[in-house]
């Protein structure tokens, strides 16, 4: 509250400075420095020596629970989900995965309006209203459940690290091409997939889960997030500084990332389908948070959640179920696209997913269990 009645005090020195250097207003949020040195005091000082808090101790798959499961979840990076065709963008920003049986979720609300709040969230089993960041280093998320639950995990990183999701599970570093085999400009996120069927075989029992966190769509480079032969929308904006795209630009070259996404996440379909006669296979992709593309003078992200707009919070969800899920009603799933989520959802779904029986799950925010025919028990 400290750091808004500041920021409030000084509001007609920002608006004036940043009318006066528009092109900092692409760069820079008033609350940047004061946020991040909130941040680090809170993280750093006061989680030092917190003691580790074990979540879901009771957490197990129970031994009914006979066929394997693998899952691909892919994090998405600075997604917006009225970007995305299979949401109604008069755009064909989705060709290959309107192809698919994908049920894709039009109004998702984000845990936050930055990676570094977004993702560790979604992981957490406190929900937004109750997650604190000082706390989650500390504590159980998603991973640990599911690992002392005996799920495989490999996590791969083309961004910035997992935000500390990962730190207790396998972690593979895939923003340079000593390990990503796709980099010219930058590393590509497609590069994630490789030798992806060597971490399954590696596994021969049990459960897997792959976690795939993408660069995405990051701003304010858009254009180069992606190879040349997706910039299909053009002209395109080849700046750094948003103020000096004009509208057009800048929505063409964010729409070409979401056009390259859609092939990485049909690409990692492709790859589970290999499996679908040994696993029961799922796929899911989540945005962390949306993005401002100059709406009313706003650009990029990270606006406090209060002021935030819905560019900024509402995210893409996609799910797909392999061939083997024959106790599902995917239509019956498909009517509840347009309803109210969360990011909260994440959490209880995957814990459905690989059927972990846990105090801590909660059935009613389980897309899978939501989509479960009637008489199935």
């Amino acid at each position: 509250m400290g750091c808004v009645l500041l920021v409030g005090s000084m509001s007609s020195f920002y608006v004036s400075f940043f009318r006066e250097h528009k092109e900092l207003r692409v760069y820079s949020s008033p609350l940047d420095i004061i946020y991040a040195t909130y941040q680090v005091i809170r993280k750093d000082l006061m989680a030092a020596d917190r003691p580790h808090q074990t979540i879901g101790g009771d957490a197990t798959i129970p031994s009914s629970d006979v066929d394997r499961e693998l899952m691909i979840l892919v994090v998405g990076e600075t997604a917006r989900s009225d970007h995305f065709s299979l949401n109604g963008y008069q755009r064909e920003t989705n060709p290959l995965l309107q192809k698919r049986d994908v049920v894709s979720f039009s109004n998702v609300n984000s845990c936050g309006t930055s990676t570094a709040v977004s993702v560790p969230c979604m992981f957490s089993s406190k929900g937004r209203q109750n997650f604190k960041g000082n706390e989650f280093t500390s504590e159980d998320n998603l991973l640990d459940i599911l690992k002392r639950s005996g799920v495989s995990i490999l996590w791969r990183d083309n961004n910035s690290s997992s935000k500390g999701v990962a730190d207790r599970v396998e972690y593979q570093d895939f923003t340079s091409s000593d390990s990503n085999p796709l980099c010219d400009t930058e590393c590509r996120d497609e590069g994630m997939l490789a030798d992806l069927d060597a971490f399954v075989e590696s596994h021969p029992d049990g459960d897997i889960l792959i976690v795939l966190h993408q660069m995405g769509s990051h701003g304010p480079a858009y254009n180069e997030r992606v190879p040349d032969e997706f910039k299909r929308f053009a002209p395109v904006c080849e700046s750094k500084q948003l103020d000096q795209c004009s509208e057009e630009q800048i929505i063409n070259s964010y729409d070409n990332t979401i056009l390259y996404t859609d092939y990485v996440l049909d690409k990692a379909i492709s790859v589970l389908k290999k499996y679908d006669d040994q696993f029961e296979t799922v796929f899911m992709y989540v945005g962390d948070h949306g993005e401002s593309l100059g709406e009313k003078g706003v650009y990029l992200h990270g606006l406090p959640y209060f002021l935030a707009p819905d560019a900024q919070k509402t995210v893409p969800l996609i799910i797909w179920f392999g061939a083997q899920h024959h106790d599902l009603d995917i239509e019956r799933l498909a009517r509840m696209r347009d309803g109210a989520i969360s990011h909260d959802y994440v959490f209880h779904t995957m814990l459905g997913i690989f059927e972990v029986e846990s105090e801590v799950r909660d059935p009613s925010m389980d897309l899978e269990a939501l989509a479960e025919k009637p008489d199935i028990k």
